[in-house]
């Protein structure tokens, strides 16, 4: 099955922004949806459409996409791209010098946990703090000046680490 052109699907060049791509599938999808188009062609249309979007909007399978098109000698004649007055010197082609490499995705479930972990460090390196120092506070009291002062440094020193001057650990 010979896939057509997702630029071509979407009616929209080949630069567009991901802006004009969402614009686009979203006026498509008004249209072709099988909920309010029951004809068989629309539903096919619509798959289509949602797969070329799917293609595009992303930026890894669009690169590779892109790169692969590009490869490829066109099929029929394709008219140039408008000559931009814009002094711009293009010495390689875009991802040329870069190697493939592995991008991790981060899900919905991946920045919660990583502001609950940042929140428990936050709340523990707090208490312990005020733990530290109030009880340096009164170890000095009740008479013992060198544990009182070794709580005391504990305590700042937990501070600081949660203020991150010292850098001892953040979540990422």
């Amino acid at each position: 099955m010979v896939r057509e052109d997702p630029y071509k699907v979407l009616g929209v060049r080949a630069d567009a922004s991901p802006a004009a791509l969402k614009r686009a599938y979203l006026r498509l999808a008004k249209r072709l949806h099988p909920d309010l188009n029951p004809s068989r062609e629309a539903h096919e249309t619509f798959l289509a459409v949602k797969e070329a979007y799917e293609t595009l909007s992303s930026p890894l399978p669009r690169r590779e996409y892109d790169e692969r098109r590009a490869r490829s000698p066109p099929a029929v004649w394709q008219t140039p791209p408008p000559i931009h007055r814009a002094r711009v010197i293009r010495v390689t082609v875009p991802y040329a010098a870069k190697e493939a490499r592995a991008v991790r995705i981060r899900t919905v479930s991946d920045d919660r946990r990583r502001r609950q972990l940042s929140f428990a460090y936050t709340a523990m390196t707090s208490g312990l703090s005020v733990v530290f120092l109030a009880g340096s506070f009164l170890l000095v009291a009740l008479g013992g000046l060198v544990p009182g002062v070794v709580s005391f440094v504990m305590g700042v020193v937990l501070i600081l680490l949660l203020f991150h001057v010292i850098p001892f650990f953040r979540p990422r």
